[in-house]
């Protein structure tokens, strides 16, 4: 590729000046030809005259970058290229799309549904509405008898606060 890479008419200067994502494109546009990303990004790296430190910097940038600019297109196996190189066969969306088929409904079968879910909610409502306000208050002790929870001493809710305070 670094014989490639000299045929390209950006200088060093204005390459510096660019965006990388410009510059990738510039050298895909010029090239002609798909790049692996890593490929890809010597070249920019190159132009740019970047250190190794400067290219770990800046790499993971310049592939999200390129993964979101719509100029762009990943060919498979981290191989970069120009979507207009691809152009999109408008007969594959076609073949790509399912098509749903409608079923014939009966409608009359709704109501039977309906039937059975009616009795469970009367029922739920006559579980709930008979409960008196006292039924609805919070009891400590049936708390204790039912589930053998005992109250927090002091020492155990200090502790608690404590915890909480190193939050």
């Amino acid at each position: 590729m670094s014989e490639e890479a000299r045929v390209l008419t950006i200088d060093k200067e204005t390459a510096r000046e660019m965006p990388l994502v410009d510059l990738a494109y510039d050298i895909l546009k010029e090239t002609n030809k798909p790049y692996y990303y890593r490929d890809l990004m010597a070249e920019v790296a190159r132009l740019r005259d970047m250190t190794p430190e400067e290219v770990n910097e800046v790499i993971a940038r310049l592939y999200t970058e390129i993964n979101v600019d719509g100029r762009f297109l990943n060919i498979g196996n981290n191989v970069w290229g120009l979507k207009r190189w691809y152009p999109v066969d408008k007969t594959m969306d076609k073949a790509g799309a399912k098509q749903f088929i409608r079923k014939d409904v009966d409608w009359e079968d709704d109501d039977e549904d309906a039937d059975l879910y009616a009795d469970e909610e009367l029922e739920e409502d006559i579980e709930f509405g008979d409960m008196e306000e006292e039924d609805l208050d919070f009891n400590e002790d049936e708390l204790e008898e039912t589930f053998g929870v005992e109250d927090l001493d002091d020492e155990d809710a200090e502790a608690f606060e404590d915890e909480d305070d190193d939050f």
